[in-house]
């Protein structure tokens, strides 16, 4: 089983950050490929969400339709969803149809401002692979949701945000070595690379197992592969 992570750099506009997801995908060979969070909204372009939905709306069909040719499976980090709300979701994609989809259930006050609501039930997905969970960013902090997930699942993917550059730093990947230790699970988190006054910034991309961390070599763009 070989899972890749896109550690994407964001390129100012919602146009650039979905062209290079769809321009990665032919050149990637892999049984699962997951993107960040909010991999199409530049930093900063959340609020309000109303305008942010309609700038990115066509996200998802356009990484659907890159896609149709990829063998594997495509966790698509996350995207605007509109419902009977708006929603953080993350869609799983395979031969560019949707096999699964995620509304983030733990979302953060900025979320809450920008007018995107919380979702309700925790999602895992079978595959030929293995038994696959999905979280998106904060959710790994809630021991609840984390642990509906993370005891079900063989592989936890977990799509975050760019943080700010004031972001109170963290060393290695303790919140993901947690679960995967408690829980006997591989990890695999999708980080993206932000730009504030020239300097890149961001967390490291990482697939992390109990006893083992693959991470990005540094906070730049970069594809993480690991066979399992």
């Amino acid at each position: 089983m070989r899972i890749c992570i896109y550690q994407m750099e964001d390129r100012g506009s919602v146009g650039d950050n979905i062209r290079a997801a769809c321009k990665i995908i032919p050149k990637v060979k892999a049984d699962f490929l997951c993107f960040p969070e909010f991999f199409a909204l530049p930093a900063g372009h959340l609020n309000p969400v109303k305008r942010a939905y309609e700038e990115s709306r066509h996200a998802l069909d356009e990484v659907a339709r890159a896609g149709k040719e990829f063998s594997g499976y495509i966790i698509a980090g996350s995207v605007i969803e509109k419902g009977n709300a708006f929603y953080n979701t993350c869609y799983v994609l395979r031969k560019g149809e949707i096999v699964a989809k995620y509304r983030k259930i733990n979302i953060t006050e900025e979320e809450k401002l920008a007018g995107i609501s919380p979702g309700k039930e925790t999602v895992v997905f079978d595959t030929e692979f293995c038994r696959s969970g999905l979280l998106v960013c904060a959710d790994c902090l809630n021991d609840e949701t984390v642990k509906s997930v993370a005891s079900r699942s063989d592989v936890v993917f977990l799509p975050i945000s760019l943080t700010s550059p004031h972001h109170p730093k963290t060393e290695g990947h303790p919140v993901s070595e947690r679960i995967a230790r408690e829980y006997g699970v591989t990890v695999v988190k999708a980080s993206r690379i932000g730009l504030f006054n020239g300097m890149k910034f961001g967390v490291k991309s990482a697939v992390v197992m109990p006893g083992r961390i693959v991470e990005a070599s540094s906070t730049e763009e970069e594809i993480i592969c690991i066979t399992l």
